[in-house]
């Protein structure tokens, strides 16, 4: 939480919320003068005390089992009122986000809630709250400063923000608040999400045009190529470095605002200074990059434009932060508005590890809001944990609820915070988003935004066989069943950070001989362990994505290939080919027995060859390279183990010798490690033939049997 200012309970500021009444508080801006501190209220009120006539209608109307989101939107197009109050100036879209009079829910009027980020806490500002001086960041001031001008906050509609509402300095109170979060972004009439800083930037308003230029396009005219030809749009010499310099503000990089965003959904307006666009605009505008070759249009455009400006720009696009935009909040605030936005584990961790947070607990506790309600209320009963108890927490609430071992696989040693190696660790730097096989490709013509197939279910390597666990005494423990099935003899190059693989690392292992067959068996089954064996939406790969072995190595050998056969898509991905041209170039001369793994491909695409197969193997291979390790196994497989590919201590990663596993309950192999009488969860494998239950067989035949481990 942000500690933006330090005041007693006996200071007079703050007395006891009285929970049963659901009480909070919020602020009124009652005068703002150029040169002088604001003077703002705070007061509390009660979520109880619902006017008449809207209790009334969410009765009448069958939406006492709805959202307070979704109540609200319905209560807000009833024909029971007045038009709203019109936007301020600069704004198109504002109109939603603030009710008329007679739209008011509750007798002492309605509210809204600030999202923003605490800037530089050593940049402060004074305002006088109920009369006393309280110094809070610029930035918070700032917005405060801004939203007093549209006179929207004076008087009955009044706004809720973290740092003054919540009393900073009683831990019970904030973990109280903290549950309510959700309740409290997803019941306000609005939230406004204030982008700037305290020294904001007049290009970020070009932004703001250039997404609603954007969002206004219908679909067949999303070729931004093809627009700029015919019209001379979207690009006035600035739009494009405007849009990238929107999305490095500070704003998208703190994780509180993400729970913020998704609570919001369709009520949210971003604003910055007096330029204001709602969330549906926005995130429409957006989504606009990921049509056709936008994408790599719009590094292009950036870079002329900058020439154009005698700008010296280096740095690339912020695209962490689009793809926060487009892939995670634009879905999950549609799940929100639907009632269906409780997300998984793994989801989670990917959200959390692209943004950040003063305490690192937060990590959890800052998406609480997104999780199922029965796991979210256990992991709140951990709210006074360390890091690595909580983390544990978390593991067992998923555990325990989904009665399966699935977070196991989000497990490994080499967080730093501490936790059991079974649990997963929510800072830990090496957990890479695109790399999950349940994840949406994204290229022409899928779209990213469909939903995602269930990650628990791609594959089923228990065979079905129900969890077997018990949560011992001491919380760093965790007993469950399964068999040890193979040992890794063989590691390919680990990746040495984004952009490498250090070959000098590769450990051969001449001995080995495949398990599959002959030279053509090893062939399917090496093409589809560099696939997974999942190409999109789940999908298993078939026959025709054996195209992977006639992928080119590099993308200088395919370029032509690509242009002759007119596959724009793929002659566009010049700065994104890296990774498979990379992962070639490291791995070309592991040895698979006497055979060079290079020795299986070719850089000749056929002549009847399809562009969209090879859009699907060229995007599955990408997603498959990272954050795994190739290995070979004692029995003569292949696979991939866990990666970690930020880490430089050569001690923490996959080593020769560790065991690979099946864990009753979870839907993949976990490469596992002895230590002392227990053992260490290393991370989830894959093993080409094992991804199905076929162990199962090894355990009915007695070449394996079950047993109990512990692991720590």
């Amino acid at each position: 939480m942000q500690n933006e200012i330090t005041l007693s309970i006996e200071g007079g500021l703050y007395s006891r919320l009285d929970e049963a009444a659901d009480e909070i508080r919020l602020v009124t801006i009652e005068l703002c003068l150029p040169g002088h501190p604001l003077q703002c209220k705070l007061e509390k009120v009660s979520l109880k005390d619902v006017k008449p006539d809207y209790a009334s209608f969410v009765l009448s109307s069958g939406l006492t089992a709805q959202t307070p989101r979704q109540a609200k939107e319905r209560w807000a197009i009833s024909p029971r009122g007045a038009r709203p109050d019109p936007p301020p100036e600069g704004a198109d879209q504002y109109s939603g986000s603030v009710p008329a009079p007679n739209r008011y829910r509750f007798k002492w009027g309605d509210f809204a809630a600030l999202s923003y980020v605490w800037g530089d806490e050593s940049v402060r500002r004074d305002i006088i709250l109920n009369g006393e001086v309280v110094s809070v960041t610029a930035n918070l001031e700032c917005a405060l400063r801004a939203l007093a001008g549209d006179n929207t906050f004076g008087s009955r509609y009044k706004l809720w923000t973290d740092a003054i509402c919540i009393n900073q300095v009683d831990d019970h109170e904030k973990g109280h608040q903290v549950r309510k979060m959700r309740e409290i972004y997803s019941g306000a009439w609005a939230v406004i999400a204030w982008i700037a800083s305290s020294r904001p930037s007049a290009d970020i308003n070009y932004a703001f045009q250039f997404l609603r230029i954007l969002a206004s396009l219908e679909e067949d005219q999303r070729d931004l190529g093809k627009l700029q030809t015919e019209s001379g749009e979207p690009s006035r010499g600035t739009y494009f470095y405007a849009l990238n310099d929107l999305m490095r503000q500070e704003y998208w990089f703190r994780l509180w605002v993400i729970q913020e965003l998704v609570m919001g959904a369709s009520s949210t307006v971003l604003r910055h200074g007096n330029q204001v666009i709602d969330w549906s605009t926005f995130c429409k505008g957006i989504g606009v990059l990921y049509h056709g070759s936008n994408w790599t249009l719009k590094d292009r455009e950036r870079k002329r434009e900058l020439t154009s400006r005698g700008i010296r720009d280096g740095r690339a696009w912020q695209t962490s932060s689009i793809h926060l935009v487009h892939i995670d909040l634009r879905q999950l605030s549609r799940f929100d508005e639907e009632g269906t936005n409780r997300i998984g584990l793994r989801r989670l961790l990917d959200i959390a590890n692209s943004a950040n947070c003063r305490d690192v607990r937060d990590k959890v506790f800052a998406l609480v809001g997104m999780m199922n309600s029965s796991i979210s209320a256990d992991i709140m009963e951990a709210y006074g944990f360390e890091p690595p108890r909580l983390f544990a927490a978390v593991a067992r609430a998923f555990i325990a609820h989904t009665k399966t071992l699935e977070p196991l696989r989000h497990g490994n040693p080499w967080g730093r915070a501490g936790a059991p190696s079974w649990a997963a660790d929510w800072t830990w730097k090496g957990r890479i988003r695109f790399s999950r096989p349940e994840y949406n490709l994204a290229a022409p013509p899928w779209d990213p935004l469909e939903p995602e197939p269930d990650p628990d279910t791609i594959y089923c390597a228990h065979g079905g066989m129900p969890a077997s666990y018990t949560f011992l005494n001491d919380w760093r423990l965790l007993r469950c069943k399964g068999f040890i099935f193979d040992e890794v003899v063989g590691l390919g190059a680990p990746e040495a950070g984004y952009f490498k693989w250090d070959k000098q690392r590769i450990i051969q292992c001449p001995s080995w001989r495949s398990a599959y067959g002959d030279s053509e068996a090893t062939s399917s089954a090496l093409w589809h362990t560099l696939l997974l064996s999942i190409v999109t939406k789940g999908e298993r790969a078939q026959q025709r994505h054996a195209a992977l072995l006639s992928l080119p190595s590099s993308f200088w050998a395919a370029l032509p290939q690509f242009q002759s056969k007119g596959w724009d898509w793929l002659a566009g991905q010049s700065g994104y080919y890296f990774k498979w041209e990379k992962w070639r170039y490291a791995h070309d001369h592991f040895m698979l027995g006497q055979q060079r793994l290079g020795s299986f491909f070719t850089n000749i695409i056929p002549q009847d060859a399809e562009e969209l197969t090879y859009t699907e193997v060229y995007c599955s291979s990408q997603r498959a390279v990272q954050q795994r390790r190739f290995m070979l196994t004692k029995n003569g497989y292949f696979g991939w183990g866990p990666d970690n590919l930020y880490e430089t201590d050569q001690s923490k990663e996959l080593k020769v010798g560790d065991k690979i596993a099946i864990l009753l309950g979870c839907s993949t192999p976990l490469v596992i490690r002895p230590a002392g009488d227990k053992f260490e969860v290393v991370g989830e494998a894959y093993v080409q033939g094992f991804m199905d239950g076929e162990a199962l067989v090894l355990m009915e035949s007695g070449a394996c049997d079950i047993q109990d481990f512990i692991f720590c």
